[in-house]
C-alpha cells in the first residue's frame, strides 16, 4: 500500500516528538540514566510527548524567527536545557548529569541543518560553543547516545560544506546574529522519515517541499509498506494534522544585543515593521 501527504513544520515537529519519545534508547535513559533535553522548539514537542508541560515558544535560546537568526528574550525563557529522570525534571545541571555517568543516558539536541548523508549542523552564536560545547566531549569520548530530532524543511546539500562558510568573526555583514556551525556526523538523526519508521514501520520518501498560505516550510512525503502499517501511519498523520504553529516568540532587544547584526543598538521603534 502507498500513500502521500503534506506536513507543515509544526506537524512535523509533533510527529518527530512522538517518535523520539517512543525510542527504546529514550525509555532506557528515563529508567536507568538521564535524558538531557537541550533547548529548541522541536525538543519542546519531545518534552511534551514525554509528559512535560513545556511551551515551545519559550523553550529555546537562539532561534530563526521573523526572517533572521536571533536570540529569545531571556526573561521569557522557561529553560534552555533540562535533565529528566523517571519522567520528571530533576534539579541538576547538564554537566552534573554527565558526570554522574550512566551509559544509558541520552542527549537530545535539535539541529538547524541535515543532509542526505545523515550529518547535522547545529548553529552556535554564543562565541563559546554554546550547549554543544558542554556535552560533545563527554558524548564522543564515552559513547553516549546523541539523538538529533530535525525536520526535513532543514535539508541542505552538505552540512560539512555549509559549516566551512560560517564563523561569526569571518562575516563582514550579518542581518541577524553572526554565527558558526558544528558539523556532527555521529548521531541518531530523527527526521520525519525515521519518525514514521519508528512509529509505524513504513518506508518514507521526501518528494517535494515548500508552499504558501500556511504551508511555508512544508514537506510532501510518500510512504509505502504492508497495508496495516501504512494504515497505522495514516492514522498517526491524521491525528496530528492541524497542529498549531509554535507561535510568536519574543526576541532580545536590539538595543542591547551582543551580536554584530545590522540592527544592533537600534530602538524597537526604529526597526522595520517586519522585525518588531
Amino acid at each position: 500500500m502507498k500513500a502521500a501527504f503534506t506536513l507543515v513544520p509544526s506537524e512535523s515537529k509533533r510527529l518527530i516528538g512522538k517518535a523520539v519519545a517512543q525510542m527504546e534508547e529514550v525509555k532506557r535513559a528515563n529508567e536507568k540514566g538521564y535524558i538531557i533535553l537541550c533547548g529548541g522548539t522541536t525538543n519542546a514537542y519531545v518534552g511534551q510527548e514525554l509528559g512535560l508541560k513545556i511551551n515551545p515558544a519559550r523553550w529555546t535560546g537562539g532561534v530563526c524567527m521573523r526572517g533572521l537568526l536571533c536570540d529569545t528574550a531571556e526573561q521569557d525563557r522557561e529553560a534552555i536545557n533540562a535533565v529528566i529522570h523517571n519522567g520528571q525534571i530533576v534539579k541538576m545541571e547538564l554537566v552534573q548529569a554527565l558526570q554522574d555517568f550512566h551509559i544509558e543516558t541520552v542527549v537530545i539536541k535539535p539541529a538547524n541543518a541535515v543532509d542526505p548523508e545523515g550529518s547535522v549542523g547545529i548553529i552556535t552564536a554564543g562565541f563559546d560553543g554554546g550547549t554543544v560545547a558542554r556535552f560533545i566531549g563527554t558524548v564522543t569520548s564515552t559513547g553516549l547516545t546523541l539523538i538529533v530530532p530535525v525536520g526535513l524543511e532543514k535539508l541542505v546539500p552538505s552540512v560539512r560544506e555549509s559549516a566551512i562558510y560560517t564563523g561569526a568573526k569571518t562575516l563582514d555583514y550579518s542581518m541577524g546574529a553572526n554565527f558558526g556551525m558544528y558539523c556532527i556526523s555521529k548521531a541518531r538523526v530523527v527526521t520525519e522519515i525515521e519518525a514514521l519508521k519508528i512509529l509505524a514501520g513504513v518506508e518514507t520518501k521526501l518528494v517535494a517541499a515548500g508552499g504558501v498560505d500556511g504551508s511555508e516550510g512544508s514537506v510532501v512525503l510518500v510512504i509505502w509498506g504492508d497495508e496495516p502499517k501504512v494504515k497505522k501511519a495514516i492514522s498517526i498523520i491524521e491525528s496530528i494534522k492541524g497542529e498549531p504553529p509554535v507561535g510568536r516568540i519574543h526576541k532580545q532587544p536590539c538595543k542591547t544585543c551582543r551580536y554584530s547584526c545590522k540592527f544592533v543598538g537600534k530602538d524597537e521603534e526604529d526597526l522595520p515593521a517586519w522585525l518588531r
